[in-house]
């Protein structure tokens, strides 16, 4: 709290060289199919980076960085038939008050928005639902997951007709493993017997949730499905603490890997050294979807 009082000083001065160094602080920088990101949102950005004290990172690059992609990912979003809704914003700035581990950086932020909620939405809300949405989005959308979704469904029907996993996997192409879970640690177990195998609480909690209530030879009814996969499987034996499966596991496409693939939106860079910058990144999969224009 000491240094909560330096916050303000760098906003000043943020807010003043933005004022000085910008003719227009709603000057259009970069136009991302229907969005934008403007002058006034790097420099929101700025000022609501610097609450988080001197060592910050507060650069205009920074800045814009973070908008572009804010805005990349809320057209995609939007294009996808997944726009966020104006709900969605007071929720997730109800669940910031409730959560936040640094009140005096938020109040500080806060402070420098003052009582309209437009701007610190859009700037410091909609970064983190863009991100949060764009996953959840690609995670259980049927028709992004469409192949996945094929091969668990082609999958269910050969388990059904009590084909073997091992099969299955063989003909659908699904990847078929093997595993032995065991409830907790086994410290009676000499080190060495398996010094690649590491007990880990994961392996519990897989077996009070997965595999606890199936009798040798039975399949989990519903297929484990998360962020990069769906698992199918089936309870082998039960040897004491020690639980054996066999798995047909089925890659899901990722967000990143999505982001490859949705028609590209139309993006111009008014700002030659933004362009200059951005235009050469190959690496940010956030940036996928945006096709620049020569500057």
């Amino acid at each position: 709290m000491g240094a909560f009082p330096f916050k303000f000083i760098f906003i000043a001065v943020f807010a003043l060289t933005a004022q000085a160094g910008r003719l227009n602080a709603a000057a259009i920088v970069a136009a991302v199919g229907g969005g934008e990101v403007s002058e006034q949102d790097i420099s929101d950005w700025q000022a609501a980076q610097s609450c988080y004290g001197e060592d910050a990172i507060t650069s205009r690059k920074a800045g814009f960085m973070r908008m572009y992609e804010a805005a990349i990912l809320e057209e995609t979003l939007s294009r996808a038939g997944r726009p966020i809704k104006r709900e969605e914003y007071a929720k997730e700035t109800a669940r910031i008050d409730a959560e936040t581990r640094a009140p005096d950086i938020l109040a500080c932020i806060k402070k420098y928005f003052g009582e309209g909620a437009a701007r610190y939405e859009r700037v410091f809300v909609r970064p983190i639902l863009a991100q949060r949405f764009i996953r959840e989005h690609v995670k259980f959308d049927p028709a992004v997951q469409a192949k996945a979704y094929g091969l668990r469904d082609g999958a269910l029907k050969d388990i059904a007709k009590e084909k073997s996993f091992r099969a299955i996997g063989l003909e659908r192409g699904i990847a078929y493993s093997t595993a032995v879970y065991s409830v907790e640690e086994d410290t009676a177990a000499p080190a060495a017997a398996e010094p690649w195998k590491r007990w880990s609480p994961f392996e519990g909690a897989f077996i009070t949730e997965h595999l606890k209530e199936l009798k040798p030879g039975e399949v989990k009814p519903k297929p484990i499905e998360d962020e990069l996969s769906i698992k199918l499987v089936r309870l082998l034996s039960v040897a004491g603490k020690k639980y054996s499966f066999e798995a047909l596991t089925v890659p899901k496409l990722s967000t990143e890997d999505y982001l490859k693939t949705v028609p590209k939106l139309p993006c111009k860079i008014n700002d030659r050294e933004l362009y200059d910058w951005v235009a050469p990144i190959k690496g940010n999969p956030l940036l996928a979807p945006a096709e620049i224009a020569p500057y």
